[in-house]
């Protein structure tokens, strides 16, 4: 794939895709300045999309502090309730105890504009109860990794309709992003567990099911080093431990980069082929939870 991208006429550079395939998150101690009776931020450390981490209002930091200190260099809330307005904040500390941050993003757009035109059942507010049908956006800010002892991530969201800032889980780790992007081609599915029938009057119905996304795509020219570095993720991950992909990453176009993020699970083993002497191709499917 082109490491451009043309949007209304202008040319951007665009970065290859990235994958948080540890979540060093999942280590730490976390802790919120606020929480909301029994949707506490240990739910932040599940991948059962119902079980969220809620505040009290529309401001709140995460802290997390890890066991040793750890690479990181992206910080994901996947399904929150995040409006167009969110901002993130990460500041990281080389040592739990210092109080000087060896780093600070200071506050960055956490999402695009996530259209709320398809949700006409009435979900008052949308967050948990619509996650499950493709509802909630991905809270996403990179930043050069750093190893750091501690992470205080503040998240600020002015005119959330709900009131109250909701996320389902905290991604937190360094990336891999191969030398060669992924190919022309991949492609993003909206899946839907829906089933039709027809009635006795020959009306077509539906049971509505879950909904969820496939994000698909090839890497061709994969050198040596990114082939080692993928079987890997491909070993240590298998299908059982879900990871973060991101196929524009920091993109030009933030509904692009939001409509090709997801945290998810490969749904079948991924074979690793040699087309060219040191060149190396896999194709990818990764199935969100």
């Amino acid at each position: 794939m082109n490491n451009t991208l043309l949007n209304q006429g202008k040319e951007y550079l665009m970065t290859n895709l990235r994958i948080i395939h540890h979540n060093a998150a999942d280590l730490a101690a976390i802790t919120a300045s606020s929480q909301s009776g029994a949707l506490t931020v240990v739910n932040l450390l599940t991948d059962i999309k119902s079980e969220v981490w809620r505040s009290t209002g529309m401001h709140a930091t995460l802290s997390a502090v890890f066991p040793l200190a750890s690479l990181i260099g992206a910080v994901v809330l996947p399904f929150c309730n995040l409006s167009s307005a969110a901002t993130l904040r990460v500041r990281g500390y080389a040592l739990a105890v210092d109080a000087t941050p060896a780093f600070d993003t200071g506050f960055v757009q956490a999402c695009a504009y996530q259209p709320l035109g398809a949700w006409d059942w009435g979900l008052e507010p949308l967050g948990v109860n619509a996650f499950a049908y493709g509802g909630g956006v991905y809270g996403r800010i990179w930043f050069a990794p750093a190893w750091v002892e501690k992470l205080e991530i503040d998240i600020d969201d002015p005119l959330n309709p709900a009131g109250y800032i909701e996320a389902s889980r905290l991604v937190a780790g360094m990336y891999w992003s191969p030398e060669s992007n992924a190919d022309y081609g991949a492609s993003v599915t909206a899946d839907d567990a829906s089933q039709h029938y027809r009635n006795e009057g020959g009306d077509l119905l539906t049971n509505v099911g879950p909904r969820n996304r496939k994000l698909a795509l090839s890497l061709n020219t994969m050198s040596p080093q990114d082939r080692s570095k993928l079987m890997a993720i491909l070993r240590g991950n298998g299908k059982s431990r879900p990871i973060f992909v991101s196929l524009f990453p920091e993109s030009a176009d933030p509904l692009l980069e939001q409509d090709h993020q997801l945290y998810g699970k490969l749904p079948e083993a991924v074979a690793i082929a040699t087309p060219q002497f040191e060149r190396y191709s896999a194709s990818i499917t990764v199935e969100e939870i």
